[in-house]
């Protein structure tokens, strides 16, 4: 049985273990009310362009658009893991970890691109050439990611690749997140996106507007998982520094028990010796 001693050293490292964890819930708290508000705003501007640009696009023969074109014949395909950069997340980057793998079995010929470090350290070993590489955390902007969009889509456009696919978390709420995994290139419309019925001009001219949009819209897509992926890493490590903060609470409630049942042993002990001196004393 543990000591007295014992038992309190290790009530003392659970409450230093709980204060450290419900530190840690209170920023990644404080990281997901921003995180949301920049997905809330950067949502409407996704969708919105994705919609204006499936009916021009549809209108004007897709295959006329280089990121719009299948490029056939070509076996290479490029990957865009979207991780952390950090641990203490739940399965987080397990779970976008599994479904990078399975692409991996499905497409021996694969770059990989990696947004966060965890998605690297983790993917690396398998031996797939790494085309870029760039840390997910709050210091990552716009320009960081037109940065890696615009290197897959010139490989694309010099046939590089046949696809580029990007995995990602989609953020619903702090409870729950959704692993995406979705097509960047070739750009794909369905029929039913086509819903704007406006009549444009162009200047300089068609081409040249829709090609500039479409690569908007891959970069805003390319962003928008980002956002996404960052609110729902912070919504799965606040949810699982609170429990980790409840285990901990649990564990020094049952210490704090046990060292109250070590400390009446031990008086009752020290009392049991005590009578037995004082009897042997007297019977002496």
């Amino acid at each position: 049985m543990a000591t007295l001693r014992e038992v309190r050293k290790r009530i003392k490292s659970a409450q230093n273990i709980q204060q450290i964890t419900k530190a840690m819930k209170m920023v990644a708290a404080a990281k997901l009310r921003k995180a949301q508000e920049r997905i809330l705003h950067a949502r409407p501007y996704a969708d919105k362009i994705r919609e204006v640009i499936a009916d021009l696009v549809t209108k004007a023969e897709p295959g006329r658009f280089p990121l719009v074109r299948e490029n056939k014949g070509v076996k290479k395909e490029a990957l865009i893991i979207i991780t952390a950069d950090k641990g203490l997340c739940g399965s987080f980057n397990t779970n976008l970890i599994k479904e990078a793998l399975n692409k991996m079995k499905d497409t021996p010929d694969l770059n990989l691109f990696f947004i966060g470090k965890k998605g690297m350290d983790l993917l690396k070993k398998f031996g797939k050439e790494i085309e870029k590489f760039k840390f997910n955390d709050r210091k990552i902007n716009w320009f960081d990611v037109e940065e890696m969009a615009d290197m897959a889509s010139e490989n694309y456009i010099n046939e590089k690749y046949a696809r580029v696919e990007i995995i990602y978390s989609q953020f619903q709420n702090s409870l729950q997140q959704k692993i995406v995994r979705k097509q960047l290139l070739p750009v794909v419309f369905e029929k039913e996106e086509a819903a704007v019925s406006n009549e444009f001009i162009y200047e300089p001219n068609e081409d040249a507007v829709l090609n500039d949009l479409i690569t908007r819209y891959v970069k805003t897509t390319l962003f928008r998982a980002v956002l996404e992926s960052q609110a729902s890493e912070h919504g799965v490590r606040m949810v699982s520094m609170e429990m980790a903060t409840n285990n901990a609470g649990d564990m020094i409630r049952s210490l704090t028990l046990l060292a109250n049942k070590t400390r009446q042993a031990a008086i009752t002990r020290e009392i049991m010796e005590i009578v037995g001196g004082a009897n042997a004393i007297q019977n002496g």
